[in-house]
Order: C-alpha cells, then sequence, then structure tokens
C-alpha cells in the first residue's frame, strides 16, 4: 500500500502524473481521493470522470471541503488528489443516499451500520473512510451503532465542509457517477497484511463535577440535573460563557465517560433553547470542559508519539475540524507542522468520526490521524514542532482577557444559578491558562537549533539568582506566583517585538534574534526596558533582580564560554546589566570583522534592492557540438553596481541562515521567471541540503513547476560535496521533482558522500563530474581513472544518465573527455558566466 499526493493544477498535468505514477492497476486496488475546495458539484464529478477515463480500475471517493491538507499544511482554494494503490489487499467504495427519517434515531443508524457491513466489510477489513453530508444531522448514532455491527474496525472521516464563497451547498460528496448533498460515501481498506491505527487530538480538558441529563426531547436537552428550562439555558451556555461564537467552541461539555471527547451544546438565546448533534440519552453525565494551549500541545505530543511509532506507516491520513482554525489562530497551522515531511493528506470538515480507547467515537473540534499499510514503512517527521509551542502560547491575550471580563459579570450576578460553581470553573480556566509551564517552552535544544540554523546570533541571558534565597523565606504558592508573572511578563514582551523566547532552565531564559533584524542599539535598549519592567514592585509577588546579559555575534561554539566569562566580570563588578561580544571575535582582526558585515550588509541590500543576479554559463553537446543548456550561477550586486561572487558570500549567508534561504528563494524565482517562455532553451539550478530541507523553498521549486509549460526544461543540481544526513528526505525531494517533470543533476560528483548504491536511490538525470577531477585528468592517472570508472558504469547501467564534466578550461582537457566519451562539457573553453545567454569577459581566476 502506498499513496501519492499531489495538488490539482489542470487536466494536463493531472494526466502526465498520473500516467508517470506507472500504476499497476487491478480490481479493487486502487482507490483515489479527491478533496477539493475548488470545485462546484458539477465540476466535481467531471473531474472524477476524467480521473476514471485514465484509471479505469480506480475507485473514486470525493468530499468538497473549505480547505485541504496537504504535506504538513492546510491550504485553502486548492484541490488535492490522492492516489493509493495496494500491494495485495483490496478496497472498495460505497455512496449511499441519506434521504430516510426515523423517529427513534439509533434505528436509522443501526440500518446504517449494516448496510455499510453489507457492502464494505469483508473478513480482513481493517479500517474504513466515512464522510456525511450535512444534512444528515446523526452520525453520531451511526458511529455507536457501528461499535455493535462492526466492531474492531477502525473508522476515520467526518461531515463534509463546504467549498467556500463558491456554492450555497453546505457540502457535498461525490464520484464518477455524481453528487449529492444529501448522502454517505465510504471506502473500506482491507487486507491480511494491512494494518492500521486511527487517533484525534481535541486539546480539551474536563473540569468540575459531573452534571446529569434529566430530560430530553429530540435533539434538545430539555433539563440538566433537574433544573427548569431557564435554569438548564444557563448552565448549557456554562454561565454565558458560549455566548461569543467564535470563542463558545472553547468551552465544550464532554462525557464524563470518555473526558477527551468534546460535546459542543448549541444555543438559541431568543428560544432559551438547548440542543446538540452528539448522541446522548437521558441519565448521562457529561461535565464541563475548557480546551487551550498546553492541553492541545499535550494530546497532539500523545498522538504524535503514537503514529511515529506505528511500524506499517505507508499512508497517513489526517482530517481537522474548521473550529481548530478559530480556537487558537494558529492551532492547526501548529497540529500539522509535526507531519510536514510525511505524505499525509486530507482536509477540514466539519466533525470528525475517529477511533478512541477500543470504540468509533464522533466528535466535533478534533484533529484525526490514521496510519495504513501493508508493509513496514516509517515516515518522516518533525519532531521539532513540539519545541516551538509558542505560537499558541500568544493567542492566549485574548481568552485570558474575555475569561476576566464573563468572572467579571459572574460578581455582579450573585443571585444567577449554581454561579459560585461558574465562577470556580471559570478561575480554574484562568489559572490553566495561566501556567506557563517551562516544559511547554522552546528550550535550551531549541535555541541552539535556531542559532546553528537560522543565524540567531544576538542572545541576551536573563537570569534571577537568588531563588534558593526564596525558598528559605516565602510560600512555594507566592514564588509559583512571582515566577508565572515573571514568564509571562518576558514571554509577552519577546512576542510584541517578535523576538524568540526560551526557557533554559527554570528561572534562567533566553531572549534571541538575527542581528540582521534588530540593530545592537535596539536590542539592549529593548532588554534594558524588560529589566526595567522586571524590576517594578507588587505587593502580591516577590520583588526579583534579574540580571540581563547580551551576547553580540555569538555562535553555538561560543556562546557558554562568553556567557560564563561576562558572568565573571558582572559578579567582580557587581553589575546587573552587560553587553558582550562573542569569544570568537577575538580570534579575528578588525579588518575581518568589518569586512564579514560588509559583506551582510552587501547581501542585505541586495535582497531589498533586486541586487541578486543570475549569471548563465553555457554548458557544452560533445556529439552535437552546440550549447545545449545553461547553468545558473548567483552572482550580489551592491550599492555601486560591484559583482559580489559565490566566495565571497555565500558562507556568510549560511552563517546566518535566513539572508541565505531568501537570496536562495530570489534566485530560483529569477531563473524560472528568465526560462517560463523557453520552449528549446533548458537551465540548472544549484541546490545544497539546506535548500532541499527548507520547506518554503521546496514548495516554491514544487509551484512554479507545476504552474511552467515545459518543466523538463529546468534541471536541479544537488551539491554532492554536501552532508546529507537523511536520504529518504532527498529522494521524496527527487521523486516530487519528478512528478512534477522536472529533471535531477547529481553536482560535484566524486567528491563527499557518493557512492554508487545511492546515486541509484535518487534517480538522478544528469552526473556532474567535481571540477577537482576534470581539470587534473590529463596529469593524474587517479583522475583519469576516475572518469574511465565513472562512464564505464554509465555503459553496464540501465539509467540513461548523462554526464557533464565541469572545469574544462583547454584543449587537452577536452579532448581527454572526448576521449571517454563524455557527454557535455563545461567551462570557460565553451563559455565564460554572463547575465545573458551568451559568453561574458569574466576573467579566468574568479571563482565560478
Amino acid at each position: 500500500m502506498f499513496t501519492w499526493n499531489f495538488q490539482y493544477m489542470s487536466k494536463v498535468r493531472l494526466t502526465e502524473t498520473l500516467k508517470q505514477l506507472n500504476l499497476n492497476a487491478k480490481e479493487n486496488n486502487v482507490i483515489v481521493r479527491i478533496h477539493t475546495a475548488i470545485h462546484l458539484p458539477d465540476e466535481a464529478v467531471d473531474l472524477a470522470r476524467f480521473i476514471k477515463r485514465i484509471v479505469p480500475q480506480a475507485l473514486i471517493l470525493g468530499t468538497s471541503t473549505s480547505a485541504v491538507i496537504y504535506k504538513g499544511k492546510c491550504l485553502s482554494n486548492q484541490c488535492i488528489v490522492s492516489v493509493t494503490q495496494m500491494n495485495e489487499g483490496t478496497v472498495k467504495t460505497w455512496m449511499s443516499p441519506l434521504e430516510e427519517e426515523y423517529e427513534e434515531k439509533n434505528l436509522f443508524g443501526r440500518k446504517l451500520a449494516e448496510s455499510v457491513k453489507e457492502n464494505l466489510i469483508d473478513e480482513d477489513t481493517k479500517m474504513i473512510l466515512a464522510f456525511f453530508t450535512p444534512s444528515y444531522k446523526d452520525v453520531s448514532w451511526f458511529v455507536v451503532e457501528s461499535n455493535e455491527v462492526f466492531p474492531g474496525v477502525q473508522m476515520i472521516g467526518g461531515i463534509t465542509d463546504s467549498v467556500k464563497e463558491k456554492t450555497q451547498i453546505a457540502g457535498f460528496v461525490f464520484n464518477e457517477e455524481g453528487w449529492s448533498d444529501k448522502a454517505c460515501i465510504m471506502a473500506s481498506f482491507s487486507g491480511k497484511e494491512l494494518e492500521s491505527f486511527c487517533s484525534g487530538s481535541t486539546g480539551v480538558q474536563a473540569i468540575g463535577s459531573d452534571c446529569e441529563i434529566t430530560e430530553l426531547k429530540g435533539s434538545d436537552i430539555v433539563s440538566l440535573d433537574g433544573k427548569n428550562q431557564e435554569e438548564t439555558f444557563w448552565l448549557g451556555t456554562i454561565g454565558g460563557l458560549t455566548n461569543i461564537e467564535y470563542l463558545s467552541e472553547l468551552f465544550p461539555f464532554v462525557y464524563s465517560e470518555a473526558i477527551d471527547i468534546p460535546v459542543y451544546l448549541q444555543s438559541d438565546a431568543q428560544e432559551k433553547r438547548i440542543y446538540t448533534n452528539c448522541c446522548l440519552k437521558k441519565g448521562l453525565l457529561i461535565q464541563k470542559g475548557f480546551i487551550y494551549d498546553k492541553k492541545i500541545v499535550q494530546d497532539n505530543r500523545d498522538v504524535f508519539r503514537r503514529v511515529e511509532s506505528f511500524e506499517k506507516a505507508e499512508t497517513l491520513f489526517g482530517y481537522a475540524d474548521a473550529s481548530r482554525t478559530r480556537i487558537y489562530a494558529n492551532c492547526l497551522k501548529w497540529e500539522l507542522s509535526a507531519y510536514d515531511k510525511s505524505n499525509i493528506s486530507g482536509c477540514i470538515t466539519n466533525g470528525e468520526i475517529s477511533y478512541y480507547e477500543g470504540k468509533h467515537v464522533f466528535s466535533n473540534c478534533s484533529f484525526v490521524v490514521a496510519a495504513a499499510g501493508e508493509k513496514k514503512f516509517f515516515q518522516e517527521y518533525n519532531p521539532y514542532a513540539f519545541s516551538h509551542t509558542d505560537m499558541l502560547t500568544y493567542d492566549n491575550q485574548e481568552l485570558l482577557n474575555y475569561l476576566l471580563e464573563v468572572e467579571e459579570k459572574l460578581e455582579k450576578n450573585p443571585n444567577a444559578p449554581d454561579v459560585e460553581n461558574m465562577k470556580a470553573f471559570v478561575h480554574e480556566c484562568e489559572t490553566l491558562l495561566l501556567h506557563s509551564g517551562s516544559e511547554e517552552m522552546p528550550n535550551a535544544a531549541a535555541m541552539n537549533m535556531d542559532i546553528k540554523v537560522r543565524g540567531y546570533d544576538r542572545v541576551c541571558m536573563i537570569d534571577v539568582t537568588e531563588t534558593a534565597e526564596m525558598e528559605t523565606v516565602f510560600s512555594k504558592h507566592v514564588i509559583d506566583l512571582t515566577y508565572k508573572n515573571y514568564l509571562s511578563k518576558c514571554s509577552n514582551f519577546a512576542a510584541a517585538r517578535k523576538y524568540h523566547m526560551y526557557v533554559i532552565d527554570k528561572w534562567h531564559i533566553a531572549i534571541a534574534e538575527p542581528s540582521y533584524r534588530v540593530a545592537l542599539s535596539k536590542f539592549v535598549k529593548d532588554m534594558e526596558t524588560l529589566q526595567r519592567e522586571l524590576f517594578e514592585y507588587s505587593e502580591d509577588l516577590i520583588a526579583i533582580v534579574p540580571i540581563f546579559c547580551v551576547i553580540d555575534g555569538c555562535t553555538i561554539e561560543t556562546l557558554d564560554s562568553t556567557y560564563y566569562s561576562a558572568r565573571v566580570e558582572m559578579i567582580n563588578k557587581n553589575i546587573q546589566f552587560y553587553v558582550s561580544e562573542a569569544s570568537s571575535e577575538e580570534h579575528l582582526d578588525e579588518g575581518s570583522i568589518r569586512e564579514r558585515y560588509h559583506m551582510v550588509n552587501v547581501i542585505n541590500y541586495a535582497i531589498a534592492n533586486d541586487g541578486v543576479v543570475p549569471y548563465f554559463q553555457g554548458i557544452y553537446d560533445n556529439k552535437r557540438m552546440r550549447i545545449h543548456h545553461y547553468e545558473a550561477l548567483m552572482r550580489l550586486k551592491d550599492e555601486n553596481g560591484k559583482i559580489y561572487y559565490p566566495n565571497s558570500f555565500l558562507s556568510i549567508a549560511r552563517t546566518f541562515g535566513l539572508l541565505y534561504d531568501e537570496i536562495s528563494k530570489i534566485m530560483i524565482r529569477k531563473v524560472f521567471d528568465r526560462f517560463r517562455d523557453e520552449a528549446e532553451l533548458s537551465v540548472s539550478i544549484n541546490l545544497g541540503i539546506r535548500d532541499i530541507k527548507n520547506k518554503e523553498i521546496t514548495d516554491l521549486i514544487y509551484d512554479e513547476l507545476s504552474k511552467v509549460s515545459h518543466p523538463g526544461n529546468y534541471i536541479f543540481e544537488i551539491l554532492e560535496n554536501e552532508d546529507i544526513a537523511d536520504y529518504n528526505e532527498l529522494i521524496a525531494f527527487v521523486d516530487r521533482v519528478h512528478e512534477l517533470g522536472g529533471l535531477i543533476s547529481i553536482d560535484d560528483f566524486g567528491s563527499g558522500f557518493s557512492n554508487l548504491k545511492h546515486l541509484m536511490s535518487i534517480r538522478s538525470d544528469f552526473l556532474k563530474i567535481d571540477g577537482s577531477i576534470v581539470v587534473n585528468c590529463c596529469n593524474s592517472k587517479q583522475s583519469e581513472n576516475i572518469i574511465a570508472l565513472i562512464m564505464s558504469w554509465k555503459k553496464l547501467s540501465s539509467n540513461n544518465i548523462r554526464v557533464v564534466a565541469e572545469f574544462v578550461e583547454n584543449d587537452e582537457i577536452q579532448k581527454k573527455l572526448i576521449m571517454y566519451d563524455v557527454d557535455y562539457s563545461q567551462g570557460y573553453l565553451f563559455s565564460r558566466p554572463s547575465p545573458d545567454l551568451m559568453e561574458s569577459e569574466e576573467k579566468k581566476d574568479e571563482s565560478q
């Protein structure tokens, strides 16, 4: 079982992509899922029929949605097509109308579950995908009945969402035979070797005592705990907490017997009415619940650990409630980021079906994930997401203000029903928000990664050193309050200025930012302001004296030594604020330091003022004796028009992380734009492993390739002399480029990690022999033998790979290459790099 996911761009591109898959399609072994946020119902059916004509054996399951889930991102105005092929197992699909109504909701739920069993389930069925249109209000009853009719078969899915701004239809399902807004569509996956795992995250915390449903009328809750209608309305809206629609989803009820499953009680203020789409019965116990950031993190971490350890994760499915983009602005973005390197695909729904503790469950406001496979396969994930939960914490302030307002209103309404319990509930919610547990914030490891990868070289270490004395004088409660206030002030201060904060060890924190984003003088001034704010006295808190040490130009290697030296200096001088340059700078002379920062300014100027300039060097076809394609080479131009070569700026740009990322993205866009309308000319673009690991850059490449008319004219040269820790990531990139019609070249072959096994696994179209081998091939037998070995392997290999030799500077080298039948030559003998597609008069001694 394996799945390919791709964004729908056009029927032409879809045809090419499906043909490239070379599917071994047989009866009941291929399913195509279509989740669309761009098609009207008839358009969606037309797309399904088009796919069916290309792959006649494929079964098709389609749903509408407001946004798709694709490679760890939630994308609106997109359509995702997912093709799953089974190895030995089988798939079935079934679409059925849902127009019958029963007074007893469980009767129709039971009948539907039995129909599912009859049409979809075999002895070895392991998993079901199930989607319902919003017109069917009793999904939860079907889910309950399914636990008796087909227990043990895991199920995932939900209620379809509408295609926003395109149709008034609330949501629809479809296949090649038609569409309906009053139906369900399902697929089953079966096989002896097939295994599956389904789970979900809600982020809900049960708070307070049980509440009994004492009277029901249809979907309406007439009485809670024996209270009358008005009191029940008050209890059901949690004292008015749920009156604001976009915040109401944070305060569901939960089943007392399943406290992780939210139960949303909807309200009609005019009629004082409480109702729900969840499966409730008289006598059922429920509790108040609260969805908040740290519980979201905890739930997602638990789900992620189980998904990560699942051994047959060939395919990942993901479905998220539309409300998760509302309850916390960054919630779904953060949740999906843990899966951004995997093949997860799915869409936004309006109520989710999942599998919880051995039972099917229906809930709202969930993020559900399923993994399935027939063979051992471990996806690549992004556990680093769990070190960067600050994007959720930033959303707390509005919620906290709202809770304080509600608490104030409750104080003014002492005669309201159950007011003391309501106040206790609100206070507990406030406490959960204010507990900024250090384990939930980015830690020292996250800071080190940001320093290394993103160039965060300006760091302020903040510490409160007299904590032992606090414990001998003050109670634990007062110390905790002081600590929470300390963290909260620092976190809010950093967030307001878009700085990044890390908890190193309890009271010891750090605030960091790249030096090119903020001037040292401003950073120091901001830290002085924060120190003054922390000094401010409060009768309820302990007066603390935090020390601040700003370290400029630090690296991972120099941070600790510089900080410890600075601390000694601060103790000797008895000062609480200090600015220090990283110790590495002590080993550089003044001229080197000035040159380094001058080049940073040049890079920043080039980014801001269109100073990233692609040069092009022709690559000569040794058989046709003409230029075959061009290599794009980056140059920078400063304010005076001076041109800088890569050997003067690339290493410095990489040191500062995001500077390198910016110039890479600009270079890629410019090369695509230059060759966009060229039908006959090809170009190669250099990429390092850092580029391939950067999702923004790879998404840019995929997006551009999907738009151009001739994707085969773009060759991506992967620098082979860089260290590669994970070949799966590289292979995934290569495969995706090939899916989109692009080509791959291995650059600098003969240095670094290369061997033929890896070359075979990444399906390269071109191979470029390292220049140091080529320039020495006439005076070094070893270099000549390497060329001979490469060309001999090419002749024996079934791969249709073409070989390029770079640094061809004279006729003697060219003759040697012709002797070994090398396909292409590149060097000053044929072409010098130029901003135009022609030779330039650059000096031979300048670095390419």
